[in-house]
């Protein structure tokens, strides 16, 4: 008999859509010279308002509210599903980084700090893409950050219990 939890693709699924028009907006708000505050060219992005970076804490609430309830270890669930809506949302991240770094877009994806001005392409690409997305952004932010306002609203949705289940 298989295992029986939740649909993690149906959960992730409009929140990836979601990100990914908001990734795609901030791309073609750099292109479009939008003010700094909005859509910043700089290494990192600046903290402009138009970007992806404020989205786990709000969807660890999120996805708190659709697993309470489901089958299975909700805390486990929630890991889970950040996990796989931190890759939804940093894939495309990492392709639009490799386009840019490529093209010199002359956007924050190509943007580097002084230390990696220098590097080639490729160590661009996979130091600064891959590596930092799939580590920082992923696993500590999405992943951290949610897990904290998830099973903080797991307290608030269902009591103790829910955040022990």
């Amino acid at each position: 008999m298989a295992p029986t939890g939740p649909n993690i693709k149906s959960i992730i699924t409009i929140p990836a859509i979601v990100t990914l028009a908001i990734t795609l907006v901030r791309l073609l708000g750099e292109f479009g010279n939008l003010p700094g505050w909005l859509a910043s060219k700089e290494p990192g992005g600046n903290a402009a308002l138009i970007g992806i970076s404020w989205l786990p804490p709000i969807l660890g609430v999120y996805f708190a509210v659709r697993l309470i309830g489901e089958s299975g270890t909700f805390w486990k669930n929630l890991l889970k599903t950040l996990f796989y809506y931190g890759l939804a949302a940093r894939i495309p991240v990492i392709i639009i980084m490799a386009l840019a770094i490529s093209m010199n877009w002359g956007t924050h994806y190509d943007a580097f700090p002084p230390n990696m001005a220098d590097a080639s392409v490729l160590m661009k690409i996979l130091v600064g893409g891959v590596l930092t997305q799939l580590v920082f952004w992923v696993g500590i932010w999405t992943v951290g950050v949610g897990m904290i306002t998830g099973m903080i609203a797991s307290k608030f949705l269902s009591g103790p219990a829910a955040a022990h289940a």
